[in-house]
């Protein structure tokens, strides 16, 4: 068996807690099923150094040396990933972690980074490595450093800086990744690129049988008003904007009209909101996550400002079959199957009516029978991820593509 190199920068991938975990983790996971896998991944969290084997993936939790005395020193306790200390130390902690790897990275003939502010191929190839590099960007952030460059000299020179670095990311990079077709052209616009091609994101919940998704939602038992979901599971602004809107206009609904769920690290925002009837749970586990989507009627992804990637949260309202209320930034590059009601909202106002609506409606929430053709539906999609992980994986052991390939 053949071994592939990962790394990425991210605290434990494994743990899905938000979209880009999800992609990292289920793409090594099927990559794992006909290679070996080892993922060097930098995280806050840890002294030295762990190993964590998880669903076929061995991880290498390497700890960031200069973000761990930096917050040692100013007393920083905040550990979540790509925090504003992170950011700071970032890339030093990224050459000190390729210094420390090198001679095991001499061993690979193909390394996998992850994560848009990496610049770890370029890095690998300063200290004279000449492996292939495969660099899964996960979205085409630069293209949404750009669009808020337009408002702020702040913004302007955040995103200069980074353009410089990604930039250098691309060009030490054989073939880059991206996760939707709108993400590569972008790419393609704003940089060039020659190779590049799209692994879209896995969805991040899986029912194992219809049986499990009835299951799952006859647990609900009050089906006299309509069930709201927002899963926020990372700290990014989208996120924090999406759960601050959500919250103001949910309190100025009546409480026996509607339940709220926001899920993710937002317990600090439970302050705000004043309505019984919205409910901050936290992060929740993946078996937690399945069991209040499918008690869940509509899902929300409210994000008014460009934010780059698929958003995993739709996925997510996908795979369980839910009415899904978005921005049209929430949906690029998405593709709904029949029997899901999208509702697009422009603003803060579309988006309060939709709600609005959807409350006087609600004699009209959609049957077991139809979320389960959905579901089906979304069971098939996952099988022609597996297919395109394949074809990942000849492509890491040295093949290439298919003529025929999705990838192409």
């Amino acid at each position: 068996m053949s071994r592939v190199i990962a790394y990425t920068y991210y605290n434990s991938p494994w743990e899905l807690k938000t979209g880009d975990d999800v992609r990292i983790h289920t793409i090594l996971s099927e990559l794992a099923k006909s290679q070996s896998v080892i993922v060097f991944n930098l995280s806050a969290r840890v002294q030295d150094h762990t190993i964590t084997y998880n669903n076929g993936v061995v991880y290498v939790s390497l700890t960031r040396n200069l973000y761990k005395v930096t917050s040692k020193i100013i007393g920083w306790k905040d550990h979540y990933d790509l925090n504003p200390l992170i950011k700071i130390t970032h890339y030093l902690d990224e050459f000190f972690a390729a210094i420390k790897l090198r001679n095991e990275l001499a061993k690979a003939q193909t390394i996998l980074v992850f994560g848009s502010m990496s610049i770890f191929s370029f890095i690998a190839r300063m200290l004279g490595l000449k492996s292939k590099m495969i660099y899964d960007a996960l979205a085409n952030y630069a293209q949404t450093l750009y669009l808020r460059s337009r408002k702020s000299l702040t913004e302007l020179i955040r995103y200069g800086l980074y353009l410089i670095l990604h930039k250098l990311q691309l060009k030490s990079s054989n073939v880059i990744v991206y996760p939707s077709n709108v993400d590569l052209s972008n790419a393609k616009q704003m940089f060039k690129l020659a190779r590049a091609f799209v692994v879209p994101n896995p969805l991040p919940i899986r029912y194992n049988s219809l049986e499990e998704y009835v299951n799952l939602r006859s647990k609900r038992s009050d089906y006299s008003r309509p069930y709201f979901l927002l899963l926020a599971g990372g700290r990014g602004k989208a996120n924090e904007e999406a759960v601050k809107v959500t919250i103001r206009i949910f309190n100025e609904f009546p409480s026996e009209k509607f339940k709220l769920m926001i899920t993710g690290p937002w317990l600090n925002m439970k302050s705000l909101a004043r309505n019984p009837s919205i409910e901050i749970l936290g992060v929740v586990p993946q078996e937690r996550l399945k069991e209040i989507l499918a008690v869940a009627d509509y899902g929300l992804a409210p994000v008014f400002s460009h934010s780059a990637g698929t958003f995993i949260k739709v996925l997510a309202y996908i795979a369980a079959g839910l009415d899904v209320i978005a921005s049209p930034y929430a949906v690029m590059g998405l593709s709904f199957p029949p029997g899901i009601k999208l509702h697009i909202v422009e603003n803060t106002e579309d988006y309060k009516k939709a709600v609005l609506r959807l409350l006087c409606e609600h004699h009209s929430i959609k049957g077991v029978e139809k979320r389960c053709a959905v579901i089906r539906g979304a069971m098939q999609q996952d099988q022609k991820l597996e297919i395109l992980c394949r074809e990942v994986a000849q492509m890491y052991s040295g093949g290439e593509k298919s003529k025929h390939s999705p990838l192409l």
